[in-house]
């Protein structure tokens, strides 16, 4: 029986194997058990933002953003299969777009959502920026109401909100509100306001959305719901992995 089994599995990974270079797709990379496929068919720019956290640096160094960020095990992918792969616990760095390429995926290990890991984060995005000029993040998750946006320049983080709705938690509030936050009266729990009961009753604070991180995103660098709407996308591949 164990042989039988053992038949199947391998039987089942070469059928794999031969329907993924059958369909064009030409690369795969082991994850979690299972075959990934990549495919380096050159394609269009895919929307993407919700529920994911991504890092935009003004370069077109993929390879070195890859070695920054320990990126192992990665391929050459398109837009359809890299943004698959980001949405699977995988990371994608994509094609340049306008003057930024975009780290995005939920394989990203520190997202800005809890105090543990927002200082390991700022420190990466300031990494970033020393060595290129200008990084930012973002992230957003509307189950539990994550928000979070921070700019670095020239490896000095210069703003960061991060927040989490479900607990009305202010994770990190830093540096003063930049010109994309005019107007906002941004729920700060950290804030001196705030150790007054009568703050959490107040009708004048804007509560942060996956609309206001794309907002911000858009006037910061690039919207990442609207890039099938640009003309500025490079016709190049990413880099897909883990």
């Amino acid at each position: 029986m164990k042989v039988l089994i053992i038949i199947g599995v391998v039987l089942l990974i070469l059928v794999s194997v031969w329907y993924a270079k059958k369909t064009g797709a030409n690369s795969e990379f082991h994850s979690k058990n299972k075959i990934l496929v990549v495919s380096d068919t050159i394609d269009n720019a895919v929307d993407f933002g919700y529920k994911m956290v991504w890092i935009a640096v003004k370069t077109n160094q993929k390879n070195r953003l890859a070695e920054i960020i320990n990126l192992r095990n990665f391929k050459e992918a398109n837009w359809e299969s890299g943004i698959e792969t980001a949405y699977d616990d995988g990371v994608y760095i994509t094609p340049q777009i306008g003057e930024w390429t975009l780290i995005v995926g939920t394989g990203i290990p520190n997202k800005g959502d809890s105090q543990e890991n927002i200082l390991e984060l700022a420190n990466l995005v300031n990494t970033l920026s020393a060595e290129f000029g200008e990084a930012q993040f973002f992230g957003t998750h509307r189950v539990v109401e994550f928000h979070c946006w921070m700019k670095s320049k020239n490896g000095k983080m210069e703003r960061i909100y991060s927040y989490v709705g479900e607990s009305m938690e202010s994770i990190k509030v830093f540096g003063d509100p930049t010109e994309a936050e005019d107007g906002l009266n941004l729920f700060n729990s950290l804030s001196k306001d705030a150790e007054n009961e009568e703050y959490f009753e107040r009708e004048d604070l804007t509560y942060a959305d996956e609309i206001l991180v794309m907002e911000i995103a858009e006037k910061w660098s690039v919207n990442p719901t609207k890039l099938s709407e640009r003309t500025d996308i490079k016709s190049e591949l990413g880099l897909a992995g883990k």
